[in-house]
């Protein structure tokens, strides 16, 4: 009898064998961000697959993106003033159940969050007199940090300054938005200029074609930019809601965009008016563009159809509201405060630590879990940042 464990060795089977690569491709991109750093250590295929940035794209698109809420809290040291300590904290949308806790440690200067997209987020480090400024993009899943080079606009410029962060479908890419305006010769000669980064350089353009504003036909030049910190992502654009009256600090009556892509920057005047006790806000709705206005009797909610040239805004819900409902908005609108909007339990929305139903017109405190204090930003998992832009790594509290 021959000897098995001498004979002719049994051939290695490679996992190839069993799947395709790409079909590993596609199963890895489904699991969770945290997950897939650890499994980087099975095999060289498998890190060459999750360190590619193709990758982290393809990853947040199949990941089912799980819907989170990331807020940001500062703590001041009471014993040594010239240190201070922010917490980015990661909640599930529909518990608030805390995930976890990135630690940000910082001098004399304040931090904002200024918007998230995509799993990153976009902190910004100023000097109390506003001048100078340092951007940060972070990616709190992965414990990833990316401090952005100086924004090349003049200190002058930066003083009165606006910011979006988002995504561009056509490129691909991860833009940093910084609008400067320059109203030194009066506002009626006020001109904006704007600078962009995009990650996949990782280098600010400067855009020499000035934004005349005035071209736009508005009596209120900041006013248009105001809320601008409310702005939501949609489509591969940011919008917001801008005021052109001056007189009527309330009356918001443009829908201002500014697509990623193409870099062009519109105003479009919005085809309904409300009275100026009425509050309005930007949200997005599912998969569409929405306005929830309330005054402390009615309240409502239009949304965009992109479809319909002649009516754009259809109305999808109408009813009553309340006064603590609307004492609750009119805090936020007044701090320019972003909403944000859940379906469940017939439809509420997060506004500062508060929430409101606006079936049943209910108000509920959030005091245990969010501060009136906290931003708050929408957030899914992803990778970005985790290989091939130099991002440091983070401190992070369970």
């Amino acid at each position: 009898m021959k000897n098995l464990t001498t004979s002719s060795k049994l051939p290695r089977i490679s996992e190839s064998n069993y799947v395709p690569p790409e079909i590993w491709t596609h199963i890895l991109s489904k699991l969770p961000a945290r997950t897939l750093i650890k499994f980087r250590c099975v095999c060289k295929s498998w890190r060459s697959d999750i360190d590619n940035p193709v990758f982290a794209h393809m990853h947040y698109q199949n990941s089912g993106n799980n819907k989170l809420l990331v807020t940001l809290k500062d703590l001041g040291d009471a014993e040594n003033e010239q240190y201070k300590e922010c917490f980015l904290t990661i909640r599930d949308a529909q518990t608030l159940r805390k995930n976890w806790i990135v630690s940000i440690k910082y001098d004399l200067y304040t931090l904002r969050l200024i918007g998230s997209c995509n799993g990153l987020i976009l902190v910004e480090r100023y000097a109390p007199q506003g001048y100078h400024k340092e951007f940060r993009l972070k990616n709190p899943c992965i414990h990833k940090t990316l401090i952005l080079p100086a924004c090349p606009l003049s200190s002058s410029l930066l003083g009165r300054s606006w910011y979006l962060f988002g995504f561009a479908r056509d490129s691909k890419d991860y833009k940093v938005v910084v609008f400067g305006l320059d109203d030194g010769q009066g506002e009626d000669y006020a001109k904006m200029y704007f600078a962009v980064y995009t990650l996949s350089n990782q280098q600010w353009t400067f855009r020499n074609d000035r934004l005349n504003v005035c071209n736009l036909n508005s009596y209120n030049r900041r006013g248009l930019f105001r809320s601008i910190s409310t702005a939501v992502n949609f489509r591969g654009a940011a919008y917001w809601l801008g005021q052109n009256d001056k007189e009527k600090s309330g009356l918001l009556t443009h829908l201002g965009s500014f697509d990623f892509d193409t870099e062009n920057l519109t105003f479009l005047e919005l085809p309904f008016c409300w009275d100026e006790n009425t509050l309005r806000f930007l949200f997005l709705l599912g998969k569409s563009l929405a306005i929830f206005s309330i005054s402390e009797e009615t309240s409502s909610i239009r949304v965009l159809q992109q479809d319909n040239v002649r009516r754009p805004w259809t109305l999808w819900f109408s009813g009553k509201s309340s006064r603590d409902g609307y004492q609750v908005f009119s805090l936020c609108y007044k701090k320019c405060r972003k909403v944000l909007f859940s379906e469940s339990d017939g439809g509420y929305f997060v506004c500062g630590n508060k929430s409101y139903n606006i079936a049943n017109r209910e108000v509920h405190k959030l005091e245990r879990y969010i501060s009136f204090q906290s931003q708050l930003e929408t957030y899914s998992e992803s990778l970005l940042l985790f290989k091939g832009y130099g991002a440091r790594d983070s401190l992070v509290r369970p």
